[in-house]
């Protein structure tokens, strides 16, 4: 087992909210059994996790796990899940466990002969894919998605600015561009406070927006459940959030509560494709859509993958988030890395996640390892 970080540099540095990504990649875990099968798995959301994600999992996981009954995924991950327990359970020690599930079933299913999502119980075989264009000038992300539009794409997510005026006449301009055929959801990356959230959220529900993510400032989970609770009970625009929250433990009280319409976990945070699972089956008994967040839409195609094979056996898993600038997955990271067609991403019957590294990704791709 080993974690290696690869990444390409970006020409144009992307923004997501408060973060800027200068470099697009992930911290790629590599699992492979005695008889030379390998699995793939993607832990975290950024490559510059490596130095503290990285020797958690060649140090102190790998030597706990090797020898061990690869398939056996459930004992694996409390057994990773338990030796974490001194010193966290949710922080960059779950990013790590995340990135190792993944791989397990990666492996799983190559082992096995079966695309994952048929292990985990086929729900569709295809899901509609969403746009989300990095926070840019409001005309460049108009433009971005008319061609959006074009290429296939019904659905896209845009991001707040800082201001709500300006956040309000982003989004009026991109319906006006694009119609009220597509959906448009909104990504507040807990810029607000919470009674300009509300005036927001009912400036939204004018313009026909699907759904609310994230609008509040939170800097714990109380807050950040109590305060979206509060919105959520003034107004009828739907709220998503969870992308941050790790294993399902953190879930319970925004079920209990209500708190969202859409959750978000990650699988390359949360604890992998198996507690991401695990949280969308108890969203489901709650009547609650679950669509992932996806490591700022992908950094290498691994863990959209993952996404999309989790979501695929899911019944209330209605979207995809799909990486809008292409990465090292894209540019010849990976080979036939996961793309849309006619706004669907479409599963396949590649045993496993449908993924390999090219040849030669290893060199090509590899960052200084600090």
């Amino acid at each position: 087992m080993e974690a290696i970080p690869l990444a390409s540099p970006l020409a144009e540095p992307l923004r997501w909210g408060a973060m800027v990504v200068g470099v697009k990649g992930g911290i790629v875990v590599r699992v492979e059994t005695d008889e030379g099968v390998v699995g793939l798995g993607e832990a975290g959301f950024s490559a510059e996790y490596f130095p503290t994600v990285g020797p958690i999992i060649n140090d102190q996981l790998a030597p706990m796990l090797v020898g061990r009954d690869p398939r056996d995924i459930s004992s694996l991950w409390r057994q990773m899940l338990d030796a974490t327990h001194m010193w966290g359970r949710r922080g960059i020690e779950t990013y790590a466990l995340s990135g190792v599930d993944i791989a397990l079933w990666d492996l799983l299913g190559k082992v096995s002969g079966q695309p994952v999502y048929r292990l985990l119980g086929a729900a569709k075989s295809a899901v509609r894919a969403y746009f989300a264009p990095s926070l840019k000038p409001t005309p460049e992300i108009v433009e971005e998605c008319e061609r959006a539009v074009a290429d296939g794409f019904t659905a896209m997510k845009l991001r707040a600015y800082p201001t709500l005026r300006e956040t309000v006449d982003l989004v009026a301009s991109v319906r006006v561009a694009i119609g009220d055929d597509a959906e448009i959801m909104l990504d507040g990356n807990m810029s607000f406070d919470r009674r300009t959230a509300l005036v927001l959220a009912r400036e939204l529900e004018q313009l026909g927006v699907s759904w609310l993510e994230e609008p509040i400032l939170s800097h714990s989970l109380t807050q950040y459940v109590d305060d979206h609770s509060w919105l959520a009970d003034r107004v009828s625009l739907r709220l998503a959030g969870g992308e941050s929250l790790l294993t399902r433990f953190e879930y319970i009280d925004l079920l209990s509560r209500r708190t969202f319409d859409v959750l978000q976990p990650d699988c390359t945070s949360v604890g992998g494709i198996s507690e991401a699972k695990r949280i969308a089956d108890m969203a489901s008994a709650w009547n609650i859509e679950c669509v992932p967040h996806i490591a700022c839409s992908s950094g290498t195609g691994i863990s959209l993958a993952a996404g999309l094979h989790m979501i695929l056996a899911c019944t209330n898993a209605p979207l995809i988030e799909f990486d809008a600038y292409g990465g090292p997955g894209w540019d010849g990271m990976l080979v036939e890395p996961h793309t849309v067609k006619d706004g669907y991403v479409s599963a396949d019957e590649r045993p496993g996640l449908g993924v390999e590294l090219a040849g030669d990704a290893l060199e090509r791709f590899s960052l200084a390892r600090q």
